[in-house]
């Protein structure tokens, strides 16, 4: 194996335990809440607390890659990661906590940019697909993890030092790794520009604003949606959900195996169309089977989405302004997961859980009328250098 390809492998690894720990919180924070004295409704401040260290991170991700270069980034990303799980391993004190919380926000932000921004200029479709894979293997082994644990009696704070433990070695093999980078990532004085693309720049990040919205507000309301809208049992309901995940997940392993054969640009127009017409039998489906089949294939009709999107925009910008780029798309996913499943929430609140599925609908169209307007807008544009 090259030096590359070993470097890529570790970019995989990075981002299987990249996925993972917000996606076990999930299943140990009633144990974990119990040992804090915290209430189970506090799990939204740990959530926030990673969300917002995430995203300060992917902003300032591309003037950090642009003073330090991508790998000192890596391995400084990977050791922080390693040490909040070590303080969330042990502490049993609040602040500490959701300080924890944060820099693993800030961690996992530095990772996920550093990698997409890498792998969109060095590598093709099949590698985006690849390392998207990891991710939704990490948040699918997360919670199984912890849940084993937990049916053995043992306490959740294995896993996140079990977690800590990984991302060490993973640190270590970045240090190991990181000098097969790019020339092109070495330090640049000068900060980029957007070279008159603002507009294809804010229709980028509206593009992942919106797809993260739908993606991960799918996920979070549909048990809700088939349970207490529909009446469907909460075993059958759990299994859709799942089946939600590994749909997406099985879609982006397509990717990595098909990517280089296929064109991105109609690929996406195909996925944006299909999670429209999924979403929309999801809300008016008759037989409740058919909705859970809609729900399922909805996952695997938008997973392509984020990594081809991704590989894209270094077409679009260039080698050097896509580590700009891709930190602004992952903010604005961030902020998208807020937004649409915290608007969700409120407007469930407001109304009644009936109102999950036409939302969800709705945001799906605005994706697809986004990534339209994208593609005809970067068609009229020049295709960078990378």
């Amino acid at each position: 194996m090259t030096t590359k390809n070993r470097l890529f492998a570790v970019m995989a690894t990075s981002f299987v335990l990249l996925g993972m720990p917000i996606a076990a919180m999930g299943v140990a924070w009633p144990s974990a809440a119990e040992d804090l004295g915290r209430t189970i409704g506090e799990l939204g401040l740990v959530t926030f607390s990673y969300g917002a260290g995430y995203t300060v991170s992917t902003l300032v991700s591309g003037e950090l890659t642009r003073r330090f270069t991508t790998g000192p980034l890596l391995v400084v990303a990977a050791f922080a990661a390693a040490g909040s799980l070590v303080v969330l391993t042990l502490t049993s004190i609040w602040a500490p906590f959701l300080g924890a919380m944060f820099l693993l926000g800030v961690a996992g932000g530095l990772l996920d940019s550093g990698v997409n921004a890498y792998v969109a200029v060095h590598r093709g479709a099949r590698s985006m697909g690849i390392i998207h894979t990891g991710f939704g293997l990490g948040s699918a082994i997360g919670p199984l993890f912890v849940t084993v644990l937990l049916a053995a009696g043992l306490s959740w704070r294995i896993a996140f030092a079990s977690l800590a433990t990984a991302d060490l070695l993973l640190a270590v093999a970045f240090v190991t790794t990181v000098g097969a980078l790019d020339r092109t990532n070495r330090r640049s004085g000068d900060r980029p520009t957007v070279d008159g693309k603002g507009v294809i720049l804010g229709l980028s990040v509206t593009v992942f604003f919106l797809y993260a919205g739908v993606a991960a507000g799918t996920g979070a309301w549909a048990f809700s949606l088939l349970t207490e809208g529909r009446g469907i049992s909460t075993g059958i309901a759990g299994l859709a959900v799942a089946g939600y995940w590994g749909a997406m997940t099985v879609s982006r392993l397509a990717l990595g195996i098909l990517g280089d054969r296929i064109d991105p640009r109609r690929a996406l127009t195909v996925s944006g169309t299909a999670t429209v017409a999924s979403l929309l039998v999801l809300w008016i489906a008759s037989p409740p089977w058919l909705g859970l089949v809609a729900l399922i294939f909805s996952g695997f009709a938008h997973g392509s989405v984020f990594p081809l999107e991704m590989l894209l925009t270094a077409r679009r910008f260039g080698a050097t302004y896509t580590p700009w780029a891709v930190g602004y798309e992952i903010a604005g996913a961030n902020i998208g997961v807020a937004v649409v499943s915290g608007g969700i929430g409120l407007l469930v609140s407001r109304w009644d859980i009936a109102v999950v599925a036409p939302v969800l609908f709705l945001v799906s169209v605005m994706l697809l009328a986004a990534i339209e307007a994208l593609r005809f807008r970067s068609a009229a544009q020049p295709i960078a250098s990378i």
